[in-house]
């Protein structure tokens, strides 16, 4: 018994000065016992690798009657912020360029084409085909073969590329809004002007399709009658940011007057854009009055008696005497 209790106090000396020692073992700070800082401080590091597991389907069977689907896969992913895996089409056997794809026999003799798309989006070599910041997959789509001359197998090796990169956040949104924009028309097309517009942004008429770039800070020139996308084009550092949808209006013109100006036999037309069209299927609350008139590049209506040239916008909301 007595040498138990000797062990035991010899065991609790030793956690007890074990206690005290990381003070000075484990920390830069050293406490003084004479000091009035009776605190230090301890790093705790834990080291965490970036990993992924990228899988890209080791074939795909083309059908000569149906498209097909393959889906590029990530799993296990844990990256460092602001970083994204990117999958790229890098090469294929026997296409160098452009969307349609060729798999041909052994021979050459042969050969189906068909195409791969991403959603609504056509991928061609050397497109990014997949983007991940976390566990998730892309489908891509692979169009019927077609144009085969001989039977056999019809065969193309794709090569992806697998890398990581900074992930880059979408510019901002651009300020421009419907009610601060004007519009002056030319030759049936009209010139969008807003303080905010600049040459970092670029727009489109055809629901963003293509884009073009803005040329002159302040305005876009040459749009026709409809709605036209503008947005922050994508930099080094930023991806092109969300669009704003502004409408333009139809521009009022007149294409043709007959004489004598009794009312009765005026014409006006109004551009649509494309074609001209009788200003009375669309403004059918404009009246048209008897009187001496002058037209052309001198014409005018008028609106609650205040003159409006001819080339202006109107609202057909309204109701303009036309003199």
């Amino acid at each position: 018994m007595k040498h138990t209790k000797r062990l035991l106090s010899a065991v609790m000396a030793f956690a007890m000065v074990s206690a005290i020692a990381p003070m000075n073992v484990f920390a830069d700070t050293q406490v003084k016992q004479d000091s009035s800082n009776h605190s230090g401080d301890m790093i705790a590091t834990y080291d965490v690798k970036a990993k992924y597991t990228v899988t890209i389907p080791a074939g795909v069977t083309l059908d000569s009657e149906n498209s097909v689907s393959a889906n590029i896969e990530a799993s296990n992913v844990i990256l460092e912020s602001g970083q994204k895996i990117k999958v790229t089409l890098n090469s294929a056997d026997h296409t160098e360029s452009g969307a349609t794809f060729h798999a041909q026999t052994e021979k050459g003799d042969s050969t189906a084409t068909y195409t791969i798309s991403k959603g609504e989006t056509a991928v061609a070599v050397g497109d990014t085909v997949a983007e991940f910041t976390e566990n998730g997959e892309q489908s891509l789509t692979f169009s019927k073969a077609e144009g085969a001359t001989y039977a056999g197998k019809h065969t193309e090796t794709l090569t992806f590329g697998i890398s990581v990169e900074s992930a880059k956040a979408a510019a901002e949104k651009p300020d421009i809004a419907q009610a601060d924009c004007k519009f002056s028309p030319s030759n049936g097309k009209s010139t969008l002007s807003n303080a905010n517009i600049t040459t970092a942004m670029e727009y489109s008429a055809d629901n963003g399709t293509t884009w073009t770039d803005v040329t002159s800070d302040g305005s876009i020139a040459s749009l026709v009658a409809g709605t036209v996308q503008i947005r922050v084009k994508e930099t080094a550092d930023k991806l092109a940011s969300e669009a704003v949808s502004i409408t333009v209006p139809q521009v009022l013109q007149i294409n043709q007057l007959v004489g004598p100006y009794t009312g009765d036999r005026l014409t006006c037309e109004y551009y649509a854009g494309e074609t001209w069209q009788a200003l009375v299927d669309r403004y059918g609350l404009i009246k048209v009055y008897s009187g001496r008139a002058a037209f052309g590049s001198d014409g005018f209506i008028y609106y609650k008696g205040s003159m409006i040239p001819v080339t202006d916008l109107v609202d057909n909301t309204k109701t303009y005497e036309v003199q």
